[in-house]
């Protein structure tokens, strides 16, 4: 029944094809798939050129995290100073306690990804962030498996001005 309203589509009254005026139904379906497969490949060359590696010597030096927002005010200062051996240091300053610690660690950079490694026996609980943005004067991190959401300044989402 399928085959014969497609045929019937497809010829004149009869039973007759039309010459000339259509085309046959696997050329249709040829034709559609054919555009199908190029739409997909497409994309998927789009989405493999988005995915740029981190130039790593665009994150060596000191990078202080700043947010714009006017609902977040952070009470101190962190700072990560990035090395080109694979380790950063990070400063905090605590305004409240007036606390400062510095530390050293590991990075590592695969793709876009950032891990900072915080315990040396502990790698399980290093967290890795997205680099969403990296220039000479901004950086922007997304903790890997979130999205932004407004409220998530410092924890999922980080912002950093070059410092210096």
């Amino acid at each position: 029944e399928y085959n014969r309203k497609a045929k019937d589509s497809l010829c004149g009254r009869n039973g007759q094809e039309l010459s000339g005026q259509h085309e046959s139904y696997t050329g249709i379906i040829r034709h559609y798939t054919m555009k199908r497969i190029l739409t997909i490949m497409a994309v998927v060359v789009c989405l493999a050129a988005c995915e740029k590696p981190v130039d790593t010597s665009k994150i060596i030096g000191t990078w202080s995290e700043c947010y714009d927002d006017p609902n977040f005010v952070m009470d101190g200062t962190v700072e990560y100073t990035f090395k080109a051996d694979g380790t950063y240091q990070v400063y905090a300053y605590d305004a409240l306690s007036g606390n400062e610690v510095t530390r050293i660690h590991e990075y590592t950079l695969d793709g876009n990804v950032i891990t900072l490694n915080t315990a040396a026996t502990d790698s399980a609980h290093s967290p890795s962030y997205t680099i969403t943005e990296l220039d000479g004067k901004e950086m922007s991190w997304q903790k890997v498996g979130t999205t932004y959401t407004p409220g998530s300044n410092g924890s999922d989402y980080k912002h950093f001005k070059r410092k210096g």
